[in-house]
């Protein structure tokens, strides 16, 4: 796995170091209550659970596909859960989750359609997804897109797009020059009308 030779040394890199922006500006926007059961799809090293086990008192899980990854984020976090997993294919039961985010790791993700489905599946009603990732201009993410395999960089508008196709509502689009952090919401039919 790509990210197996980062793991030890993942938070104080480049990467790591890289990737604090993104969760602080997660963190920012994020809603949710003490208690709830929350899941990080692409966990890396468990740090942003790390970070908002800090001010709430949250039942976290984490998933990423590198299995390296997930021994230091057991390492480091013990009082979570973490396991190694595809996003395509969560291993958690339906409606178990009240809040789920993919910070810096939905671009990474090969099959994003399969992931959108999953977290709707595996989001309780009423529950909250987040996706944060870099914001680059066009021809950027044409590049990137285009000679990296594993790339699957989108605008918000196409995101946003994609996760209403799938059911989720949006409650928020937060971007500046770097970031975009969009929060959805699964509604039921019922909620809808």
């Amino acid at each position: 796995m790509e990210f197996d030779q980062y793991a030890e040394q993942y938070d104080a890199g480049f990467m790591g170091k890289g990737s604090t922006r993104f969760y602080r500006d997660l963190i920012r926007e994020l809603e949710i209550r003490d208690g709830n059961a929350m899941l990080d799809v692409g966990c890396g090293t468990g740090t942003i659970l790390e970070w908002i086990g800090k001010s709430k008192m949250i039942h976290g899980y984490g998933l990423d596909v590198s299995e390296s990854m997930i021994t230091v984020a057991r390492e480091k976090h013990p009082d979570y859960s973490f396991v190694t997993g595809d996003s395509a294919l969560l291993p958690y039961a339906d409606e178990s989750m009240d809040v789920m985010m993919a910070c810096m790791a939905y671009h990474h993700f090969p099959e994003q359609e399969k992931f959108r489905h999953e977290a709707w599946r595996v989001l309780k009603p009423g529950g909250s997804l987040y996706i944060c990732d870099p914001r680059f201009p066009a021809p950027v993410r044409w590049t990137l897109n285009t000679f990296f395999r594993d790339a699957g960089f989108r605008t918000a508008g196409e995101n946003t797009k994609a996760f209403e196709g799938t059911g989720f509502s949006t409650v928020k689009i937060v971007k500046d020059q770097y970031v975009q952090v969009l929060h959805f919401e699964k509604r039921t039919e019922d909620d809808r009308q």
